[in-house]
């Protein structure tokens, strides 16, 4: 996982326009030409994960050209454009001239010459990039959406906020957690560009267990040190089976037992290294994080932590 910041506002005055245009060539393969050459502004942030990228974009009046140079030098990824102020246009060999405003999406194939306008006084926008072969079950979706400005349907506004949210969170996420959000992604563009019945089902179903096994660990969070905690009563509350509720961390190579004992195992350890908590005992703070069984509780910490309960706890002066 990596994420790139281009900014204008980091290059030197005197020499800004030929810096900051070394850079944007060499990392998004563009040649960009800013309308202003003394006062231009563009940010971009690019989060490159393996099988989708996810950036964000502000510019001032400028045009990124992409020559045949540089799209022989591409990938052969297809990148969806989505304004989401200001406007521009887009122009790509073989396509007309698209207008780029906030309530449409643009598919670009990045192996394709062509040029973007951004206009106005700024125009930002989220991008994502996908390579074709994780779109191959909506080929024709896709071919009939390629180097046009579609409408924003209820799917795509689904895989744009995704895709924003995860720019925005990833540099909080594990890599595995990361890993998974890639996957939830391509499933959203699938759907969005009209997969095969049997691909979509597919996809809305692995959409739809990230969903609910968010809402069980949320429900989990709220009820971490009730005694009663079990998957059962989650799954009661939630309107889902017992069985389903166990399913769901099973896919995730552990179990709703091991995982809620992990949270607690967490709890417990942040009261331990606490000096507010130094007035309780380590039975007492073994209670309170939900633990019953004191024993299991300290072979379930030094199995864990390599350590015991007391070993954490400051050091009285």
């Amino acid at each position: 996982m990596t994420i790139l910041s281009i900014k204008s506002r980091d290059f030197s005055r005197a020499q800004r326009v030929e810096e900051f245009r070394n850079v944007v060539a060499n990392m998004t393969k563009v040649d960009f030409i800013p309308d202003d050459r003394q006062d231009f502004h563009s940010e971009t942030s690019i989060a490159v994960l393996p099988g989708v990228i996810v950036g964000h974009g502000r510019h001032s009046a400028s045009t990124a050209i992409r020559s045949r140079m540089h799209a022989a030098d591409c990938s052969d990824d297809v990148m969806f454009h989505i304004p989401l102020a200001g406007g521009g246009s887009i122009t790509q060999t073989g396509g007309l001239e698209e207008v780029l405003r906030p309530g449409v999406v643009y598919a670009d194939p990045g192996d394709v010459p062509g040029t973007v306008r951004f206009g106005g006084e700024y125009m930002e926008g989220i991008y994502v990039s996908i390579p074709r072969a994780h779109l191959g079950p909506a080929a024709a979706g896709l071919e009939a959406v390629l180097k046009r400005a579609s409408p924003m349907t209820p799917q795509w506004r689904l895989f744009l906020n995704y895709a924003r949210t995860l720019h925005a969170e990833l540099p909080a996420l594990a890599p595995e957690e990361a890993a998974q959000c890639v996957t939830h992604v391509q499933d959203l563009a699938l759907m969005a560009l009209g997969a095969t019945r049997e691909a979509a089902e597919i996809a809305a179903g692995r959409g739809i267990r990230a969903a609910r096994l968010k809402q069980v660990k949320a429900e989990i969070e709220r009820s971490l040190v009730s005694p009663g905690l079990s998957a059962d009563g989650v799954g009661k509350l939630l309107g889902l089976s017992p069985r389903y509720v166990r399913s769901l961390f099973e896919r995730e190579g552990t179990s709703f037992r091991d995982y809620v004992a992990g949270r607690r195992l967490a709890l417990a350890y942040r009261m331990l290294a606490d000096p507010s908590f130094q007035h309780l005992n380590i039975a007492q703070i073994a209670l309170e994080a939900g633990f019953g069984d004191l024993s299991w509780f300290n072979t379930r910490f030094r199995q864990t932590y390599g350590m015991t309960p007391r070993d954490v706890r400051p050091r009285k002066p």
